[in-house]
């Protein structure tokens, strides 16, 4: 059997990756971010992750339920901003593209 995070925890599907990849796309080549560190967890979800002098910003995904919660949190200080989406809500990874790229950029 294949594993995701260990063995312990079961992979997505193929198709919830191929809904991951156009996601992040999505982001990167409408809201012109950068292309994040992805890499899976422990709880079965994708952690996608941009790195800026100014911010960094955590986006924890669900491939299965398509839910996000996206953290910035300010380098060097203790400012947090966070938001919680389920991204098949209209207009919902536009919202996750704003939100990234306002805190990236």
């Amino acid at each position: 059997m294949e594993s995701w995070f260990d063995d312990r925890v079961e992979p997505c599907s193929g198709t919830a990756l191929a809904w991951l990849a156009n996601l992040l796309d999505y982001l990167v080549t409408v809201f012109k971010v950068a292309i994040p560190c992805v890499y899976p967890t422990r709880q079965g979800y994708v952690r996608a992750g941009w790195a800026t002098p100014g911010w960094d910003v955590i986006a924890e995904i669900d491939p299965t339920t398509r839910a996000v919660a996206v953290f910035a949190r300010k380098a060097a200080t203790e400012q947090m901003h966070e938001q919680r989406l389920l991204l098949e809500s209209p207009g919902a990874a536009w919202q996750l593209g704003h939100f990234v790229a306002g805190h990236t950029r």
